[in-house]
């Protein structure tokens, strides 16, 4: 199955240099302003582009030279209909339809290899996704984030990187002790059978009493009398193992697997802030100084003394940045920036994070250090995720009771399923907030994208079954000419078609933009003409699916509905969900 823009832009820039030699041609194009796209109405053709328009812009030649030359050179391609010439500067491209259908039969001979392409080359990328603190389960504010970066995993798998898959586990800090006292709360509550104030508890969330009643189980009462450092070690570790857990429960319910779990401990504890530190020192890019204190970022390397700072400023960012405490710790900046060189060392062509909208304040320091470690030659990208309202029946929803103070990963799944998660985790772009409303979600409505979507899998699964009851049982792969079907296919089936055929577009574009929605939207896009024809099908019963008396016809539709369930089976299987064959 052809990429049908990457290479018609082959062909294009093959033409460039047969212009350049023809007529000697020295003036400067910008190929970068030159766009190939798929026209929404196939009046503007299967492919058009400005081309033409930058080579007017940015040229001396006469027009109709530049006009000629082109069209003839588009034209002369064996599956090329005609051109035409729109606008200012457009070309319209429009394919034959022997060569459609040819481009269909390869989907159908391709099966589960559909959409796979070789543009990433094998090259190694670093994804670092959820990564939040094994301080309690994950919430839904989490679970964006994990199935955005899940799905951008598999996408850029599906065209060719190596891709690795990291959790960072901040088990380390303020944090983590604080977690560890409110452990032994729960332990001491569970024993003295007292009411406690939850409000003065860092982490009040039930799932610690179930951790507690573990400790309890196994040693009783012995932590009473245990020194306060021990127990606060045993306490912290304890609960970081089984939050973990607890963590991993909630990414394999959401069908999210990781490559790679990095603990933050190892990190401080291989001392490789020793070679940051030495790097920055190095580069004159560390020195002693105080900070205003941040007025709308609640910042916890911040405090009101000398401290040691990191000039990051030198790099675009809004002001330097503590990398070690007047006490001589290091900051988290520091322990990240530390962890961040270590993704470095492990030679990666492209390291992503993914993070979530409260992160926003430290991409440009972490930007910095990557850049200053690297030597510049490491490609970082952070991608960001917006927050996510959860409603229902168009009401925001207050924080759970039972959870402590988050709706939980697992609550959601409970609700709704992972599949339905996972869909509308993806239905709008990454840095557009989401309203998540739990009766919405489940509706059995048109309105519903998922419901609309598997509805037409469902459609289509029936028609390709009672097919099979009345014609002997046909092998798709098998069929290599279709040429005579092709007086049966009507316009709106033609527009279906060419939609079937610009799926590897769909997924080296959402992979080249870092993008998964743009499959959720093709997919709805997709559907959405598939029941338009079905609906067709019960106004005229000549544009019926299924002819008894005309196995001809009848196969040129089912060979489009092959393909297209198809197409959604390897969507699906991008985006993690599981195609509903019956409804």
């Amino acid at each position: 199955m052809t990429n049908l823009i990457q290479h018609f832009k082959k062909n294009f820039f093959k033409y460039h240099s047969d212009f350049q030699k023809k007529y000697q041609f020295n003036d400067k194009i910008n190929f970068n302003q030159i766009n190939f796209d798929i026209p929404n109405n196939l009046s503007h053709g299967h492919i058009s582009t400005n081309a033409l328009f930058i080579y007017l812009k940015s040229s001396t030649m006469e027009k109709t030279e530049i006009i000629k030359f082109f069209t003839k050179k588009l034209q002369s391609s064996s599956n090329v209909e005609k051109v035409e010439i729109a606008g200012q500067g457009f070309i319209n491209i429009f394919f034959k339809k022997n060569y459609l259908i040819s481009e269909l039969i390869n989907i159908n001979k391709m099966g589960d290899n559909i959409g796979k392409s070789n543009i990433g080359k094998n090259k190694k990328i670093n994804i670092e996704f959820i990564s939040a603190n094994p301080t309690g389960p994950l919430h839904l504010a989490h679970s964006r984030g994990a199935i955005f970066g899940d799905v951008l995993s598999n996408i850029l798998e599906k065209v060719g990187y190596e891709v690795t898959r990291e959790y960072y586990i901040n088990d380390a800090g303020v944090q983590i002790e604080k977690l560890g006292d409110s452990l032994y709360v729960r332990y001491c509550q569970l024993i003295n059978q007292n009411e406690i104030d939850i409000n003065e508890m860092n982490y009040p969330g039930d799932y610690l009493i179930n951790i507690a009643k573990l400790i309890l189980q196994n040693d009783k009462k012995k932590w009473l009398n245990v020194n306060t450092s021990k127990r606060k070690k045993y306490f912290e570790n304890f609960a970081i193992k089984h939050i973990l857990k607890i963590i991993k429960k909630d990414c394999k319910n959401m069908g999210i697997k990781f490559d790679l779990f990095v603990s933050e401990k190892k990190i401080i504890k291989e001392g490789i802030i020793n070679s940051v530190f030495k790097k920055l020192k190095k580069d004159s890019l560390l020195y002693e100084g105080v900070l205003e204190k941040p007025k709308s970022i609640n910042d916890p390397d911040w405090e009101p003394r000398k401290q040691l700072l990191f000039k990051s400023t030198k790099f675009g960012d809004d002001a330097d940045r503590p990398f070690l405490k007047s006490n001589n710790d290091w900051t988290y900046f520091a322990n990240d920036s530390a962890y961040h060189y270590y993704k470095i060392k492990r030679k990666y062509n492209k390291i992503i994070n993914i993070w979530g909208a409260d992160h926003i304040g430290y991409i440009k320091r972490m930007k910095s250090i990557v850049k200053v470690m690297s030597d510049d030659k490491i490609d970082f990208l952070i991608k960001i995720c917006q927050l996510v309202n959860l409603k229902k029946d168009n009401k925001p929803i207050k924080m759970s009771k039972r959870s402590g103070n988050y709706i939980s990963i697992d609550e959601i799944i409970k609700e709704v399923g992972s599949d339905v998660l996972r869909f509308f985790m993806l239905y709008r772009k990454n840095d557009t907030q989401i309203d998540f409303d739990l009766s919405k979600v489940l509706e059995k409505t048109k309105d519903n994208p998922i419901f609309y979507i598997q509805y037409a899998f469902a459609r289509s699964n029936s028609v390709l079954n009672n097919a099979n009851k009345i014609f002997k049982k046909i092998n798709y792969k098998n069929i290599y000419n279709l040429e005579n079907h092709i007086q049966y296919i009507s316009d709106y089936e033609w527009k279906i078609i060419n939609k079937i055929l610009i799926w590897p577009n769909i997924i080296e574009n959402a992979a080249s933009n870092y993008e998964p929605h743009k499959i959720i939207y093709y997919l709805e896009d997709l559907s959405s003409m598939f029941h338009i024809f079905w609906n067709k099908g019960n106004e005229n019963k000549d544009l019926r699916f299924i002819d008894e008396n005309n196995y001809d016809k009848t196969l040129s539709r089912l060979y489009w509905i092959n393909s297209f369930q198809l197409i959604l089976k390897s969507a699906f299987d991008i985006i993690g969900i599981k195609p509903i064959k019956k409804m």
